[in-house]
Formats: C-alpha cells, sequence, structure tokens
C-alpha cells in the first residue's frame, strides 16, 4: 500500500518539527534521570566510603592502643626480668659473713682458739676462667692455735668445719652446730702447722697452723663459643 502525504510542504516540516522536538524531550528527560541515578549512587557511595574510612580509622586507633599496652607490658616483663636476674645475682653472690662468724664460733672447739682472721673476695674483673686453672672467687684464711701438739686437733677441726662433726660429739653439742658452713666454699688448701712455746699458758707446747680455705666463685662462667662447621669454613675458603 502506498501512502501519500497530501498536505503542503510547509505542514509537513511543522509536523516533523513538533516530532524531533517531542523525541529531543524524551532523550533529554531520559539523560536527566539517568546522570540523577549516577550522582545519587556515587553520593551513597562517598557516604558509605566515608563510614567504612571512619570505622578504619577507629579500629587503627584501637590496634594502636592494643599495641602500646602490648609494648608497655614487655617493657614492664623485660624489666622485672632484670630485677629478677639482679635479685638473683646478689644472691648467689652475697655471703652472709656475720653469719659464717657465728657458725665459726660454734664449730670453734675450746682447745682451738683463731688469733687472726681473713677473707678476700675477687672482684668481678679479676675472674680469668682458664682451663688449666681452678676459678675460684676468693680465700679465706685462718691462723690459728691448737692447746697441746697433736695434729689430730687441726684435723678434726677441718672436718668440723666442712662438716662432719662425728667426732666432737663430746666436746660440743650437735644439735647447735649450724650445716652449712662450708657451703660456700669449695675446698681446703694444705694446712701449715709448727710447734711453738707460749709462756704463760697452761701448757707450753701448742700448735701453731695455718687454715686456708678456697671460695667458691661467685660468678657463672661465660657461655662457651659455638663451634663452627668445618665444612662450612672450607665453603668459605673456596
Amino acid at each position: 500500500m502506498i501512502r501519500i502525504n497530501l498536505l503542503p510542504e510547509e505542514l509537513q516540516r511543522a509536523a516533523s518539527t513538533a516530532r524531533n522536538l517531542f523525541l529531543a524531550l524524551v532523550a533529554g528527560v531520559v539523560c536527566t534521570a539517568v546522570f540523577a541515578v549516577v550522582v545519587i549512587f556515587l553520593y551513597w557511595n562517598v557516604l558509605s566510603m566515608r563510614d567504612q574510612l571512619e570505622n578504619r580509622r577507629i579500629q587503627v586507633d584501637l590496634v594502636k592502643e592494643k599495641a602500646y599496652e602490648v609494648d608497655r607490658i614487655n617493657e614492664d616483663i623485660a624489666f622485672y626480668k632484670e630485677r629478677e636476674k639482679a635479685i638473683i645475682e646478689i644472691k648467689t653472690q652475697r655471703i652472709l659473713w656475720s653469719k659464717k662468724l657465728q657458725q665459726l664460733a660454734v664449730l670453734t672447739p675450746p682447745d682451738i682458739w683463731i688469733t687472726r682472721l681473713s677473707m678476700r673476695t675477687l672482684d668481678p674483673s679479676e675472674y680469668k676462667w682458664d682451663k688449666k686453672v681452678e676459678q675460684t672467687g676468693g680465700r679465706l684464711s685462718l691462723t690459728c692455735f691448737a692447746e697441746g701438739t697433736e695434729v689430730s686437733s687441726l684435723t678434726n677441726f677441718r672436718k668440723a668445719l666442712s662438716g662432719e662433726q662425728r667426732f666432737y660429739r663430746n666436746l660440743i653439742d650437735e644439735r647447735a652446730l649450724p650445716a652449712k658452713f662450708f657451703g660456700d666454699f669449695d675446698k681446703f688448701l694444705r694446712p701449715a702447722w709448727e710447734r711453738v712455746n707460749l709462756d704463760g699458758y697452761q701448757t707450753k707446747d701448742n700448735l701453731r697452723f695455718e687454715l686456708d680455705l678456697d671460695l667458691k666463685p661467685l660468678q657463672e662462667p661465660p657461655a662457651p663459643k659455638p663451634k663452627q662447621d668445618p665444612k662450612k669454613k672450607k665453603k668459605k675458603k673456596g
């Protein structure tokens, strides 16, 4: 079927213009609506991102507070560890000499008297830790006299100081004897004695002897260095 537009050319142009305007208006409304939807979508996304950012900032602040608290706790732990270490070192390196003197007085039998006592403890800088030489913490030296000339007095006195008390059951009440006088000492050195004549005493012939006790080290030896693998040395040389 063939359609023929019999309207004049002016009227045809007017009808075409109205349709074009309508289509342009519809397209403009659609574009405006799409643009408005995009703007609203972006606006809500921005608000959502702002909320997320704020939440993240709050979480970061909480993490920082927790990290600061953990650091503070670690510092406290390190401080108390150092303090504990210092207390242990003080306890291990300290000797109550007042108690030692009291113990020595109790352990000294009536037929022996001490005329001179000296104690020298090593300074930490004096420790050598030589494998060939036994390291000590110092030395206690006693100059003593014994009634009579029997060397057994010296022997029994050494045994009493070292904790062997059976030789003095008739001289001293064993319940009063302290048990750990020798605990801070390592060993006795070989004693030296001589017979002397003391005027003014009931027994003129007596025994004079020197008694030395080595003190245990008051410090721990340094940790041994780790041994290197000879294979690694060869690789390094190559």
